[in-house]
């Protein structure tokens, strides 16, 4: 299906960070980024990303 919350992160107009609401995780979409950060990165990225899903959910919700 289509992910409630996704979210991209580009560099020149190339995806290299890729975010959904079905795996809960961002995950990188290019080799430089999985070659230069550890796992520790990503999980925290995630948590981020699942903090902004809460919070865009509310503020949809308060329209």
């Amino acid at each position: 299906g289509v992910p409630e919350f996704g979210a991209m992160g580009y560099v020149d107009g190339t995806p290299f960070v890729r975010y959904d609401s079905e795996t809960g995780k961002k995950e990188p979409r290019a080799d430089w980024i999985t070659a230069n950060v550890d796992r520790d990165y990503w999980d925290t990225e995630s948590r981020i990303s699942r903090a902004n899903q809460r919070i865009y959910r509310a503020n949809l919700a308060a329209l």
